[in-house]
This record gives C-alpha cells, structure tokens and sequence, in this order.
C-alpha cells in the first residue's frame, strides 16, 4: 500500500481490502492478501486442575529453584478468559504472577516486562491494542518484580538483588514458566515472545543479547538500555537543572504551554505538513530565547532569563564542564507539556519523577560502594571522572551489545519502538543503538531481516501526547516469527481524535501523499527522509558501555556461570 501510485479510485479499493487485511491483521499495514497471524497453533487444555498446580515441586529447577505460594481460578489481566493465577517465589526472592488458561491456551508463552527500578508484579502487555491472541487467551502470561519489593533503591546494598534487577529476575522466570507449562499442559510453548516498555524494552534487549534463546519474539519498547549513564546522569540531571539555590523550581509548570506553542510554531511543518507533530526533532532548534520577557515583565508566556538558560540545559541533556555529552541526548522539542511531573514536581515539597529514578540509583546502584547515607541527588556531579567511576558497572546494568547474531540465528526478532517526543527517556539513545547493531551486523538490509525499529512522531513516553500514540506491535511480531511476514506500516491512534498514522520502519517516514485526509492513516505513504541523520552520536561513552559482567558467587565476572 505504501507504494501505491494508482488513480484515486484504483487506491481506496485496494485501502478498503488492505484495512480488513488489517483488522484481521491486529494493526499490521499490510501490502494485500489475508492476514496471516489468524492463523493460531492448537488448543491445548491442562492437565492438571488449578488446586493440582498449587501441588507442582520447581524447588529443582536448575538454578532457579522455586516454590508456588498461591492457586486461584480467576479472570485474567489481558482479557476475559478463565486462568489459573499462580504466584510464587524465584529464590532468592523474585516474585512472579502466572497466568494459565483453563480452555483457550494455544501454546504460546508471553512475559511482560515492568518500568522504573520495577518491585512490583503486573501483567501489562504494552502497545498491544487490538492483539487478538492476547486478549482471547492464547497466551500464558507472567511477569515478574526483578527481584526486590518498592521501588526505592535500597535492594542496590545486596550484590545478589543487583544482579536479579539487572539480568538474571526475567531469565529465571523464562525458565520456570517453560517448566510449569510443560508440567501443566504436557509441552513446552510452541512459541514464547516478551513485551516490555522503558525498563521492560531494557528488559527485552538484555534477554535478546544475553539469552538469546529465551523468547522467539521481542517487542522493546522507549527502551532504558543505555541504563547506567540514563540513571547516572540524565535523570540527575533533569532532576537539579531545574533547582535555584533554595531548591525552588525555576521554570515552573505554567511556562510550559507557550514554551511547546514556540517549540511546535518552529519545528511543525519541517516535514511539509503543520500536523501537531514533529515528525523528526533533529530537524529544527528552537531557541528559548525568542520567549525571553521584556525588561521587567514576568508572566507566564515568557521566559526569565533564568529560565531560558534551564530550557536550554533541558534541550541538551547531561554534559561536563568542558560541554561533552555523558547521554545521548536531551529532551526533544515536543515534549514540554509532559516535563510535568517528570522535571518539574506536580506539587511543591514532592519530587519530581526523574528524581525518584536517579536519586535512589545514585544512592544504592550506581556505585561499586554506595556513597554515605547523606548523599542525595543533589550531590550528583557531572564529569568526566564521575562518568568512569559509575562505568565500572555498566556492563552489569546496560544492555547495548550490539551482536545480535546468536539472536538472530535462532530465529528470534525483535520489534523496537520509540517515541520522538519522549520526556522520560531521551529518544536519540535507541537509533543510536539500532546503528550500533548495524555496524556490527552487516549493514541496514542485513539487520532489517530480524530487527526493525519504529520511531513515533509526537508520542511520549511508551505512549500518549497529541499525535497518534496507540498500536498493536504484538501482533506483528507473531506474524513475523509464526509465518515468516517481516511488519512493514503499522497504524497508530490517537485515542483524544481518532486521526491514524502508519508508522514505517526506521528511518522511513510517513508522507502525506496529497489527497484525502491528513487524519487517515490510508492517505500516506512510506518515504525516505528528507535528511538522512548520522545516528551515530558523539559523547563520553561508546556502544557497547562495557563488556558483559555476571554475578556469580558474590563476585562480578566476565564469564557466565554455568547455572545462570
């Protein structure tokens, strides 16, 4: 569809047959034909009753020995469907919830992953609207807390909970949810996929680059691979920027109406169309100094001096005092309207979003020793120095190796997603990384046959923001893994409008193609950039952050052990 050249009419036949392909599709913007992904393996019912399973001994699982706490019958987290509800414990202390289908599983596994510093168990499927397997029961689900209750930090004092938040909580849970379905059903899945957003897509890549045979498909969404220098710097540095010496906020919550309007009046149409988008921030600069209030006026729709200097900071992202970068990026232009409450506290005397993440990360992770009990996130420093100390163990938290080949070579494909408008996790990290991988791993054909990455115009963090923000990657990835149908366009909603827009693979982008509606999806086409950005980005760091360290036997090491 997206090479269509036809006459009016020829096109929206084919869009009419193209749109059932894609309601049948899950949200796949298919070229013509069936959609593929309907066609599901088996029924496969249990064999054991729910209060039988209470009864199942894992304590033997190589490496992951595990008791199951709790059976109930109920209805499940992604549907309507009757599961059997399993909770247990991954010793040392991983918690995980199960989910087991009495009547309508079809021997597909899915485990989901969590956001922030995690600790808690949620069954959450991102960027699944409309996956018809998901909601009518095809899958078991699970998830898991990554090892540790709360999300306050203070599990970084036990080496052993580190190394569980960082690789070893979803791998365990993989391997003990394959054994329980094995055990309940009479067979491993037939296929198993993994879906996760900001921590959960940092999530997915660490079980792409580490355990490559975990999981056949992975949908990485907004992901916080880059973790150690995301948690160092950036959200210290989005956490202070903003403070005056008393720790008042400087730029304040009613700034950021007129700040976005300058930001969209710049950047809007740089695609060629005024959309309420910015379809590539790349593409324009705007400069807070064009909102600087006359001499002795201070109103809302402008700026103080003092704040054109932090939405400048803002924009550029963590740098040391000789102005190289220590992440990727800044906030994009775009984003403002959401730096509440993530930069800037939704109520006085509470911390903003980015300072819950970063303090606690700098108190109890970040370090190979913590720091005193009186350090803060305002003690967070931004050198070169600090920069290495903190580097040390990147190769624990990040996941940036770009070898992908034993992924690959079992088959597996992988789906990543990124908002352009992204106010939690700067968005210029993960094309970075997708460059990475295509360095590595033979160019950009080579890497699209298991890996493709979607950038969203306008959408924020995981989702939301006033652009189409809403999808079903899932759907496409079963395709891809099930029968071989790499995704092409996927259609994306705004939930406020109802406008749609196909998203293409990356760095392809969606053009208006001249006649019908800017609010549908069928009226734009699949074209290549008006300029080809360098992906690759200069700062402090490389990719990958540091050779890979496991956790074995209270000691880091380069070497996985053989029980993990």
């Amino acid at each position: 569809m997206d090479q269509l050249t036809a006459s009016r009419t020829t096109r929206r036949v084919l869009v009419v047959l193209a749109v059932l392909a894609l309601l049948l599709n899950g949200g796949q913007w298919a070229a013509a034909g069936p959609a593929t992904a309907a066609e599901s393996p088996a029924v496969h019912l249990p064999q054991l009753s729910c209060a039988e399973v209470a009864g199942v001994d894992l304590s033997g699982v190589p490496g992951f020995p595990t008791s199951i706490t709790a059976t109930e019958v109920t209805t499940a987290a992604t549907g309507g469907y009757e599961v059997c509800d399993v909770r247990g414990t991954i010793a040392p202390q991983i918690q995980f919830e199960l989910q087991l289908p009495t009547t309508t599983y079809r021997q597909r596994y899915l485990q989901t992953g969590c956001g922030g510093l995690c600790g808690t168990v949620q069954i959450q499927a991102q960027q699944s609207e409309g996956c018809l397997p998901l909601t009518d029961g095809s899958f078991v689900t699970a998830s898991n807390d990554q090892g540790h209750v709360g999300g306050d930090g203070l599990f970084g004092t036990d080496a052993q909970l580190r190394a569980d938040f960082a690789y070893r909580a979803d791998h365990g849970l993989a391997v003990v949810a394959k054994t329980l379905i094995e055990q309940v059903y009479g067979s491993q899945p037939r296929y198993s996929y993994f879906d996760g957003c900001s921590q959960g897509g940092h999530e997915g890549l660490t079980e792409a680059q580490r355990y490559p045979d975990d999981f056949d498909g992975i949908v990485a969404g907004a992901p916080a691979s880059i973790t150690t220098e995301l948690n160092s710097f950036y959200q210290p540095w989005l956490a202070t920027i903003n403070d005056d010496d008393s720790g008042a906020p400087v730029l304040t919550a009613d700034t950021l109406p007129a700040l976005h309007a300058a930001a969209m009046a710049e950047c809007d149409d740089e695609d060629g169309l005024i959309d309420g988008q910015i379809d590539d921030p790349r593409a324009c600069h705007p400069d807070p100094a064009a909102l600087q209030c006359p001499a002795g006026q201070d109103s809302a729709a402008c700026l103080t001096p003092a704040q054109v200097d932090v939405v400048r900071a803002i924009y550029s992202g963590p740098v040391d005092q000789q102005g190289r970068r220590l992440y990727l990026g800044g906030e994009a232009p775009g984003s403002e309207l959401a730096w509440t409450p993530w930069i800037i506290p939704a109520a006085p005397g509470t911390p903003s979003v980015a300072e819950t993440i970063g303090g606690p990360w700098l108190e109890y992770l970040a370090y190979e020793e913590n720091p005193p009990p009186s350090f803060t996130v305002a003690d967070a420093t931004f050198d070169r120095r600090t920069f290495r100390e903190v580097r040390r163990l990147a190769g624990l938290y990040d996941a940036t190796d770009p070898d992908l080949s034993a992924f690959r070579d079992s088959g597996g494909r992988l789906l990543l997603y990124h908002g352009w408008a992204d106010q939690a996790i700067s968005p210029y990290g993960t094309p970075a990384y997708y460059q990475a991988v295509q360095d590595e791993m033979g160019g950009p054909a080579a890497v699209r046959e298991f890996a493709r990455l979607y950038m969203l115009p306008g959408m924020l963090h995981c989702r939301g923001g006033a652009a189409p923000n809403t999808f079903d990657a899932l759907t496409p990835v079963l395709d891809w893994v099930e029968n071989g149908v790499a995704p092409e366009g996927i259609v994306a909603t705004d939930p406020a409008s109802g406008r749609t827009r196909p998203v293409f693979p990356y760095p392809q982008v969606a053009r208006y193609d001249g006649t019908g509606s800017v609010e549908d999806a069928a009226d734009f086409v699949a074209a290549d950039p008006a300029v080809r950005y360098d992906d690759h980005v200069e700062w402090l760091g490389d990719l990958p952050t540091g050779p890979t360290l496991w956790y074995d036997d209270g000691r880091l090491t380069r070497h996985r052990p053989a029980d993990q």
